[in-house]
């Protein structure tokens, strides 16, 4: 392989993960595998793929743009689109992919049944309830009026209802919002609206909250290797299924008391080699997300950590892994390049390959995906359109 750069993915660790949520799972509720921001930075179409082979048929992504690129890569499940759709053109390019789609208020679902009504077709969708997160959604009265609309055009089969979790770490808020969505399903019954498909929980929720599966439940941060933030009485063996990896081009030893990068930032305690490797914050690396803290807690150990990172205490520096052992990155993290202090005497060379800890949905699209297993690099591909395998070609 040619590339300076690449992401390995381990087949057997994505199909483990989907193993753990299925036992805890039971059959009680129909899974709904998320696979926004490219599957988390796994690559959406080849994740879909692998799920698929194992008994997954539905998908969520955030927007039309990545439900339409499953449907080019040849994905024939169920995909839900979370966000509204804005213009008649996005709508209809949506049903001709058969995509179900997401009802936030009544002009989406005037917007649906004006191009629905031109192509005297149905189109699937679901109901997003606004419970508490403030970005999109309906409150009750709204859904009620839009479900008698929809009732009286037959254009829109409202297959499902859902609402977004805001607080996942306050369980009153959870049961609050629980609560208020089970009010809003339950009003639409009494009126006659039978909505088939119901779901609420997230990853957080299905870890703590069995009594809110319903009949569905929807999962992307634990199919991606990951537990949510937080403690929770059900911990799941998740395996990460993802290294970012790329190799060394330059090695140099530099004598104690050097400056390393930008603005001389760095100054060697020791003489040491200095390993290049190309990687930069171009390509997610030492990227932080910027929220406001969450509260005087939350700030005070975002300080905290950047104070001892400053200070160079090894668990809070920035580390990569050559031949299995951690070494720190120095200085200043170039756009497209970093710094590896590697203690002299230590066997390294150009060529040698490096793991390297990015942001996963930060990584370009374009860097290759290699999907391992058993220690074999191949590729997932679609074997005639219905069973898919993984192939070494």
């Amino acid at each position: 392989m040619l590339a300076d750069k690449w992401i390995e993915i381990d087949i057997s660790a994505v199909k483990n993960n989907l193993q753990e949520i299925k036992q805890h799972l039971n059959d009680r509720a129909r899974l709904i595998a998320v696979i926004k921001a490219n599957a988390y930075g796994h690559g959406a179409e080849d994740i879909a793929r692998l799920l698929m082979q194992n008994g997954v048929d539905f998908f969520a992504v955030s927007f039309l743009h990545e439900a339409l690129q499953l449907r080019k890569a040849g994905i024939s499940a169920d995909i839900l689109v979370f966000s509204p759709i804005i213009s008649k053109e996005e709508v209809l390019e949506a049903v001709k992919n058969k995509l179900t789609l997401t009802i936030t208020s009544d002009n989406d679902r005037e917007m649906l049944e004006q191009v629905g009504g031109s192509l005297t077709t149905h189109i699937k969708v679901h109901l997003k309830i606004d419970t508490g997160l403030g970005r999109f959604g309906m409150n009750q009265e709204e859904a009620v009026s839009v479900c008698r609309d929809i009732n009286r055009n037959e254009l829109l089969f409202p297959e499902g209802i859902y609402t977004h979790i805001a607080d996942p770490g306050t369980p009153a808020f959870i049961n609050q919002q629980f609560q208020q969505f089970m009010l809003v399903v339950n009003r639409l019954e009494q009126e006659n609206f039978i909505i088939p498909v119901k779901h609420f929980a997230n990853s957080s929720v299905f870890l703590s909250y069995p009594g809110m599966y319903l009949n569905a439940v929807r999962i992307g941060t634990l199919l991606s290797g990951q537990h949510p933030a937080g403690k929770f009485p059900v911990h799941l063996q998740l395996q990460d299924p993802y290294k970012f990896k790329s190799r060394i081009i330059s090695v140099r030893v530099k004598e104690r008391g050097s400056f390393l990068g930008y603005y001389r930032t760095h100054r060697l305690k020791h003489t040491a080699q200095i390993a290049v490797i190309p990687v930069g914050f171009n390509d997610g690396l030492a990227v932080e997300i910027a929220n406001r803290p969450v509260g005087l807690w939350d700030m005070c150990k975002k300080m905290v950590k950047i104070i001892l990172n400053y200070l160079n205490i090894s668990r809070f520096s920035l580390n990569v892994t050559i031949k299995g052992k951690p070494y720190p990155i120095r200085g200043k993290v170039f756009m497209q390049m970093a710094l590896v202090e590697i203690p002299l005497g230590v066997d390294v060379m150009v060529g040698d390959e490096v793991e390297l800890p990015v942001r996963k949905t930060l990584v370009s699209r374009n860097i290759d995906r290699l999907y391992v297993q058993y220690g074999q690099a191949g590729k997932v591909a679609n074997d005639g359109g219905t069973r898919y395998i993984v192939d070494n070609d």
